[in-house]
Formats: C-alpha cells, sequence, structure tokens
C-alpha cells in the first residue's frame, strides 16, 4: 500500500481499468499496520480501523478505453475462513451501495465515494486454521466479465469491558513487590519425590503487559537438568464433537539450568510484548473457532522424562495496542 496527500491508495489495473480505493484519513503510518502473516509467509501493509470506526473513502475508476457497464457497486465485507480438509468461507457482515444501477458508460476517470458503518463485531485475525478478513470490494457489471478488484482493511477491537475489569482489580507500582499468594497457583507433584509450586500475578493480561511469577521448588528428589515456561497459543475450529485443536508454542523462556536445591525460588518474568503473533483471546467467534492462551512449565529428568502444567490465561487489547 502507498500513501499520499490526504489518502493512502492501492492501484490495480484490471480489464483496461485502473481501480484505485483510497481510504479517507489513513494517510499516516499510525493509521496503518504491517501484517506478517508466518503461516502463509506473506506480509502486506492495511489501513487500520477501530471497530466502531466508520469506513469512509473514494474508488476511483480509470478506463483505458470506454468501457459499457450494467451498474456499479461497491461493498464492504467481512469474511471467516476455515481450512480444514478444504477451505469454508462464511460471510458475517456486509454493506453495499451501487451507482447507475441502469448501466452506462465509463469514459474518464470516475470518483466515487464510499461510507460504511455496518457492524464488525470481529477483529482481523491470521491463524493456523482460521483467518477474519474485511475487504472494500468493487464491481463494475459488465456483460460477460465482470470488473472485480477487493482491497482489504484491518480490524482492532479494543475490549472495554476487560479493561474496566482489570482497572478494578487494584492498581499496583511497577516495582512493587508482588504478593504472589493472591495470584494463581500451579502444583506439579510426583508421589513424594517432587513438589514444586508456580504462583503468577493474575490471570487476565492486555497484550503489552508483563507476566510476574516464581517457581518454588519444595521437594526435590528428582534428577531435574532443566525448566521451561513458555506462551502457547491454541486455536479451536468448530464445536462439539467435531472440535479439534492445534496448539503452537509462541515463546519459550529457560527457567532453570541444572537441579535445584528444595526451598529454592525461580523469579519469572515474561514481557508479553514481545511475543510473537499474540492476539487477544477469542471465544467462539461466530460460531466456528477460538483462540486461547496458556502459560506452560515444563520440567525435564536427566533420562528426559518431562513433567507437564498447564493454566490458561486471558489476554485482551486496550485501545491503542496494536
Amino acid at each position: 500500500m502507498s500513501g499520499g496527500g490526504l489518502w493512502n491508495s492501492l492501484v490495480k489495473k484490471v480489464d483496461a481499468c485502473t481501480v484505485e480505493v483510497n481510504f479517507k484519513g489513513k494517510e499516516a503510518k499510525s493509521d496503518t499496520i504491517l501484517i506478517e502473516d508466518a503461516y502463509d509467509e506473506t506480509k502486506g501493509t492495511f489501513a487500520l480501523y477501530d471497530a466502531e470506526e466508520t469506513v469512509k473513502g473514494t474508488v476511483t475508476l480509470k478506463p483505458a478505453k470506454k468501457i459499457s457497464h450494467q451498474g456499479i457497486k461497491i461493498e464492504l465485507i467481512g469474511i471467516i475462513a476455515i481450512t480444514n480438509d478444504r477451505e469454508e468461507k462464511h460471510e458475517f457482515t456486509s454493506q453495499c451501495h451501487k451507482h447507475e444501477p441502469d448501466g452506462g458508460e465509463l469514459k474518464v476517470d470516475k470518483d466515487i465515494d464510499f461510507e460504511f458503518d455496518c457492524p464488525k463485531q470481529f477483529e482481523s485475525y491470521r491463524g493456523l486454521n482460521a483467518r477474519v478478513s474485511y475487504y472494500i470490494k468493487v464491481t463494475v457489471v459488465k456483460g460477460l466479465k465482470n470488473i472485480l478488484h477487493k482491497q482489504e482493511l484491518w480490524v482492532h477491537k479494543p475490549d472495554h469491558t476487560k479493561q474496566k475489569a482489570a482497572d478494578n482489580s487494584g492498581k499496583s507500582a511497577y516495582f512493587k513487590e508482588k504478593d504472589f499468594s493472591k495470584g494463581v497457583s500451579m502444583e506439579v507433584g510426583v508421589d513424594d519425590t517432587l513438589h514444586i509450586e508456580f504462583r503468577y500475578d493474575k490471570k487476565l493480561f492486555h497484550l503489552y503487559e508483563r507476566v510476574l511469577g516464581q517457581v518454588s521448588f519444595k521437594v526435590v528428589k528428582l534428577d531435574l537438568q532443566a525448566g521451561e515456561v513458555s506462551i502457547v497459543k491454541r486455536e479451536y475450529i468448530g464445536v462439539g464433537e467435531n472440535q479439534f485443536f492445534e496448539s503452537e508454542t509462541l515463546q519459550k523462556y529457560e527457567i532453570m539450568d541444572g537441579t535445584p536445591i528444595a526451598d529454592e525460588v525461580v523469579p519469572i518474568r515474561i514481557f508479553l510484548n514481545s511475543v510473537p503473533r499474540l492476539t487477544p483471546t477469542y471465544e467462539m467467534v461466530h460460531n466456528l473457532f477460538s483462540v486461547k492462551y496458556y502459560i506452560n512449565l515444563v520440567l525435564i529428568t536427566g533420562d528426559n522424562k518431562r513433567y507437564f502444567k498447564q493454566q490458561e490465561i486471558i489476554m485482551y487489547r486496550k485501545p491503542g495496542q496494536l
């Protein structure tokens, strides 16, 4: 995408007609977002919108020769694509403006303004098996072959409800000592040979926050050689008996190297804004998919036995967070 003046635009030539989609007020770098899709190994820059924001702009048609048409449609559409054995697409929102429905001719450049205020209830998303996309779709209706062009835009939806809940839970200074007894606890025990406790300060986090915690080794009679804490993303597809999920470790942190001693305490600090591909938690998007996040604790013995413990954390987006 390239920007200039008061508009950002993308230009594409289709059937001897150049189509420009210009998003009004999206000329600044802060009004766009670079998305790197690690799953498709693609990247692109898109105009960025808040879910409550009206989408405004202009479509410019530049015919290289006279074009007879039977009407022009400009649409904002939202589509969820689910990939399993095959790709299934589900349209969940749309709004359409029709121009010159009785037909006409394109002889010179033509500007058509658009403004869409239809609901954008889900965030744009790129995942392992699910995608949420919003497009401006331009259709010049012709007798044999329509002129079609789609330009994607990106939508964020800050969660004001979770933000309020986090604010009401109480604020603490950045360097204030944490009382982990009031946080979330996970315990790992193996008979009387291993007992550890992993505590972290809370369960609800915004995307730029940090996770503070500690691992306490109560009983250690196993030959522990390594320990890891990781942030795991789990994408659920479908509902009920047909539901399946895939897990992805987004980032891994080594917390110990060598056998700890009893009563040893290892501090944990995870800065979430450094975790790649982190999104808010999504609960059953259009009854098609969900995205959840977990803190995963792994302990590894000298003979490579692994002991796991996992706990869900809830992620949300604050206003202004990319």
